[in-house]
Parts: structure tokens; C-alpha cells; sequence
């Protein structure tokens, strides 16, 4: 997918952030609840209406096009272009109203993500990227730091508790070899990597594609790398712990840190 297409596409994408925000937005400064799904996590009104009108727009704009959400699940999945939609990215925080989320929205291409955004409504910062036009920030380009050495980088960590035990040594190992290292940021680490302000970013194995696939555009077309921790690229069908970098030497260093362990969490 080039040229006017791709164009079109991230005109859509913008319009689906631009909905999800508004909603978002609403939502977060307002009193409401907070549910549980059958399998424990949380989701709020927010979440499900989010999801509901950005499917409304992509069946309006691209009716030809797949949908995957978190919410409502997946439609047209055989499709050559499938919409990857994250309505809150981060619900724990949304609903104690913390600022650590965000919307993700992506379009894949025979399974592959050629389209992200990482958009955070409240602070009007939005990542974009698509194969091809680079990586902005509210519409300014935006590149990794190109940092190599783990000693020199800053590494976020998503929550301690999303890694099983048997992954902790070799994270932990990582954390103490960087010059500096945060926690749980979420959605927005691997933003931050794409403006250079990161340099390393890890996650646990309780991603799905709707937490992913975003990801993958904003990383790559600022410089940086995204795999999963056997090195794997990155595409609609994948789950499980991910790994970001800011260069290809800062990635082999990281990745060789956590396969250098028996990986017995691997399936």
C-alpha cells in the first residue's frame, strides 16, 4: 500500500483519533465506573464506546476493510487491509485517571503494519507514522536517539508484575546495565523511543495484536527496531513480549541479554 491510498488511509487514521480523543477525553474528566471483563481486566464506558464509533468511521470510509478490536473482537480478518484498533490503551490508569494511556489505531497489510498511531487525548500528543512518510509528533518529524550502548541508554520497563518469574532475571539484568530506567509508561515508552527521549523498551507476554501493531510503524520509520524476544518481526498475528530499540546494536545487546538465559517461558 503507496501513495494516495496510504495517504487516504492516514487521513482515516487521524479522523479515528480525533473521535477516540473527543470521547476520551469526556470520559476521563467525568465520574463513571469501571468493569471487569470475564477474564479480570478492567474495561470502562470509554473503552467500548471508543471502539463502537471508531468502527462506525472505518465501516464508513473502507467498507471493504478487516477490523480488529479489543472490545468487539474481529471481523473481515481475511481481508487484505484490517484496521487494529486499541480504544484505552492502559484502562487500569484510564479509570484511576492517570495519564498514562493512550488510543492506538493501525492498518495492516496482509497481516503486516504499514500504518500507527499512538495518540494521548489529554495531552494532544499524537505519533504517527505509515510506511514511507517517516514518523511525527504532532505533525513534526521525529527520529530514535541511535543510541548503541546499553550502559548510555534509558530503558522503560513495562509493569514488574507482567513478567513471569522465570523473565525477570534477564530484564532485571537489562534494568541494571542501563544508565537510567522507568517503569510501566506504557503505549507512550515506545512513543517517547520514536522522539528519542528512550532509547530501550520492554514488555512482558500479555500483549496481543491490538496492543502491538500500532507500535510497529511509529518505532521503525523513526530508526528504531521492534521484534519479539526470538527476534521475530512484528504483524497482526502476533502476541507476547516485545522488545524496542533505538538501533540495531542497541537491539542485538538487549536481545542477547534475554536469550543468553534458558528461555524455558518460550513457546
Amino acid at each position: 500500500m503507496s501513495g494516495p491510498d496510504l495517504e487516504e488511509a492516514l487521513e482515516t487514521a487521524h479522523l479515528l483519533a480525533d473521535a477516540a480523543g473527543e470521547i476520551a477525553r469526556a470520559h476521563w474528566f467525568a465520574a463513571s465506573e469501571t468493569g471487569l471483563k470475564p477474564d479480570g481486566t478492567a474495561v470502562t464506558e470509554a473503552d467500548t464506546q471508543v471502539e463502537a464509533r471508531l468502527r462506525e468511521i472505518i465501516a464508513d470510509r473502507h467498507p471493504d476493510h478487516g477490523i480488529l478490536g479489543e472490545e468487539q473482537g474481529a471481523t473481515g480478518m481475511d481481508r487484505a487491509f484490517v484496521w487494529v484498533v486499541d480504544p484505552i490503551d492502559g484502562t487500569r490508569q484510564f479509570a484511576a485517571r492517570l495519564m498514562n494511556f493512550g488510543v492506538l489505531i493501525a492498518l495492516c497489510h496482509d497481516g503486516r503494519p504499514v500504518l500507527g498511531i499512538i495518540d494521548q487525548p489529554l495531552a494532544r500528543a499524537r505519533y504517527s507514522a505509515a510506511e514511507g512518510h517517516g514518523a511525527t509528533l504532532n505533525g513534526v518529524a521525529i527520529s530514535a536517539s541511535g543510541t548503541r550502548a546499553l550502559s548510555q541508554a534509558v530503558v522503560a520497563v513495562a509493569n514488574p508484575a507482567s513478567f513471569p518469574e522465570e523473565m525477570r532475571e534477564p530484564v532485571d539484568a537489562i534494568a541494571e546495565a542501563a544508565r537510567l530506567t522507568v517503569h510501566d509508561g506504557g503505549c507512550l515508552a515506545y512513543g517517547a523511543l520514536a522522539r528519542g527521549q528512550v532509547d530501550l523498551c520492554l514488555n512482558g507476554p500479555d500483549l496481543d495484536a491490538y496492543d502491538i501493531c500500532a507500535l510497529v510503524p511509529v518505532v521503525t520509520q523513526a530508526g528504531g527496531v521492534i521484534t519479539d524476544w526470538q527476534n521475530r518481526p512484528l504483524t497482526l498475528a502476533s502476541d507476547g513480549a516485545i522488545l524496542a530499540a533505538a538501533s540495531p546494536a542497541l537491539h542485538a545487546q538487549a536481545l542477547d541479554r534475554l536469550t543468553r538465559h534458558d528461555p524455558v517461558w518460550i513457546p
